[in-house]
C-alpha cells in the first residue's frame, strides 16, 4: 500500500486536499470518487530522497524539471481560451489523439503559464486521469461549464463535438462582449474629457480672471452667476486634494458596498429595472441564460446539472434565483416554460418559445433560435442607447462650457457699462 496525496474538487467547486492510502493511482482515484470528490490531482507521496511530487514541480516530456510560474488570476484570456478550444476540437476531429493535441497546442503556446498548464494536463491524463478531471485541476482557467462539457463529451464519446460546440459557445459570448466594450467606448471618452476640460477651467482658467473683476466692479456688484462659478473655482482650488479624494472614496464605497450580498441584490436589480438600460441587461441574461442551457443539453449534460451551471454563469442574483427556482420545479416534474412565466423576469417571448420546445421536443435548438434572436436585438438596443447618450454628453459638455465663458462675459460687459459712463 502507498500513500497517494491528491487535490480534489467537491460538488460546490471548492477544493479540497487529502491524503488516501492505495494499492495503485487508479485505486486512490476511485477511493477518492467515493467520497464524492472529483479528483484534480494525484500523486504518489515520496520519501525524502526521492523528492517531492508537489504540485509546484512536474516532469515535462523531455524528463526536465519544470517549476511552476507565479501568475495571479486565470492565466489565459477569454478569446485565447476560445482560440484554444476551437483548435483543440479541431485536431480531434483530424483524427489525432488527445494527448497528441495537446502537445500540438502546448507547442505552439506562446504564454509561458499557459504552456505549463498543458503540460500539467498532459501529464494528469498519461498517468490515468481523464480530460475533465486534468481540467478540474485548474478551476480559475476552465470553469464549470467547460469542465462539465468536457466531462459530457467523454461520456457520449464524441468529445470533439463537443468541444467544437463549446467553442461556439465561447465565441459568441466573447463577440458579444466585444460588441457591448466598443459601443461604450466613445461615449465612456467623450465623458471624461468633458469633466477633465470643465475641470481644467475651473482650476487654470477662472481664478486668472478673478482679481480683475474684484478691482474693477467690486464684489458686490459680480453678476450671480459669476460668484457661483468663481465659488466653484475658489473651492476646487483651495480643496482639490478633498474633491480627488472624495470621488475616489465614493468609488471605493460603490465596489465595497457591491461586494457585500445586500449591495449586489441593489445593483442586480437596478440592471434589470433601471430606465434605459434595464431592457438591454435582461436580453444580455436572456442571451446568457438561452445560450447556456441549450448548449449543455445538446451535449447530452443532464437537465438538472445543465440547469445549475446555467444558474452560476448567468452574473445576476435575481437572475440566478429565478434559475434554481426552475430547476426546483423541474426536479418535481414541471416544465420549464411555466416556471419562467411565473419568475417575471424573462420576456413573453422567450417563455412561449422555450414552451414550443419542450413540446416538441426541440429544446435545445429552441434555446439556440433565442439566443440569436436577442443577439439581434443587443445590437439595437447598443445602437439606441449609445446615439442617445452620445448626443447627451456633447450638450453637457458645451451646456458646462458656455456657462463658464459666460460667466466671464458678463463682468467685462459691467467693466464696458462703467468705462462709457465717464
Amino acid at each position: 500500500m502507498s500513500k497517494f496525496r491528491f487535490i480534489a474538487i467537491d460538488g460546490e467547486g471548492k477544493e479540497r486536499k487529502g491524503m488516501v492510502d492505495a494499492g495503485s493511482r487508479q485505486d486512490a482515484v476511485k477511493q477518492i470518487r467515493s467520497y464524492g470528490l472529483t479528483p484534480a490531482r494525484v500523486t504518489v507521496v515520496r520519501s525524502a530522497g526521492e523528492g517531492d511530487s508537489s504540485a509546484t514541480v512536474t516532469r515535462s516530456s523531455s524528463g526536465k524539471a519544470t517549476k511552476r510560474p507565479m501568475y495571479l488570476g486565470s492565466a489565459i484570456k477569454k478569446k485565447a481560451l476560445s482560440e484554444f478550444t476551437r483548435k483543440l476540437a479541431t485536431l480531434l476531429q483530424a483524427g489525432l489523439t488527445l494527448i497528441r493535441s495537446l502537445e500540438v497546442l502546448k507547442d505552439q503556446e506562446k504564454n509561458v503559464v499557459f504552456r505549463w498548464i498543458l503540460n500539467n494536463m498532459i501529464e494528469s491524463i498519461q498517468s490515468g486521469s481523464t480530460f475533465s478531471d486534468a481540467l478540474a485541476a485548474f478551476p480559475k482557467e476552465f470553469d464549470f461549464l467547460y469542465v462539465n462539457m468536457a466531462r459530457a463529451g467523454e461520456a457520449s464519446g464524441m468529445l470533439e463535438v463537443s468541444l467544437a460546440r463549446l467553442a461556439t459557445y465561447l465565441e459568441k459570448t466573447e463577440r458579444m462582449k466585444s460588441r457591448l466594450a466598443s459601443a461604450m467606448t466613445y461615449p465612456t471618452v467623450v465623458m471624461i474629457f468633458s469633466f477633465l476640460i470643465v475641470l481644467l477651467l475651473l482650476i487654470f482658467v477662472v481664478p486668472k480672471f478673478e482679481g480683475i473683476f474684484s478691482e474693477q466692479i467690486g464684489d458686490d456688484k459680480m453678476p450671480i452667476l459669476t460668484v457661483y462659478v468663481l465659488a466653484v473655482s475658489d473651492f476646487l482650488v483651495a480643496y482639490w486634494y478633498a474633491v480627488f479624494g472624495g470621488l475616489f472614496g465614493g468609488f471605493l464605497l460603490f465596489k465595497l458596498f457591491g461586494a457585500t450580498r445586500p449591495g449586489r441584490q441593489l445593483y442586480d436589480w437596478l440592471k434589470i429595472k433601471f430606465f434605459g438600460v434595464g431592457d438591454l441587461f435582461t436580453k444580455i441574461y436572456v442571451i446568457r441564460f438561452s445560450r447556456t442551457l441549450g448548449t449543455l443539453i445538446e451535449s447530452s449534460v443532464p437537465i438538472l446539472e445543465a440547469l445549475r451551471i446555467t444558474k452560476d454563469t448567468c452574473g445576476n442574483l435575481h437572475v440566478e434565483a429565478a434559475v434554481e427556482n426552475v430547476r426546483n420545479r423541474v426536479k418535481d416534474g414541471e416544465g420549464i416554460a411555466s416556471t419562467l412565466t411565473e419568475a417575471k423576469i424573462f420576456p413573453t417571448m422567450v417563455t412561449s418559445m422555450v414552451e414550443v420546445g419542450e413540446e416538441t421536443g426541440d429544446l435545445p435548438q429552441m434555446l439556440g433560435q433565442i439566443a440569436d434572436v436577442y443577439d439581434e436585438e443587443v445590437d439595437n438596443s447598443i445602437s439606441s442607447l449609445t446615439s442617445m447618450v452620445q448626443p447627451l454628453m456633447i450638450v453637457f459638455m458645451a451646456l458646462a462650457i458656455v456657462l463658464i465663458i459666460l460667466a466671464l462675459f458678463l463682468p467685462f460687459l459691467k467693466i464696458l457699462q462703467g468705462f462709457s459712463s465717464f
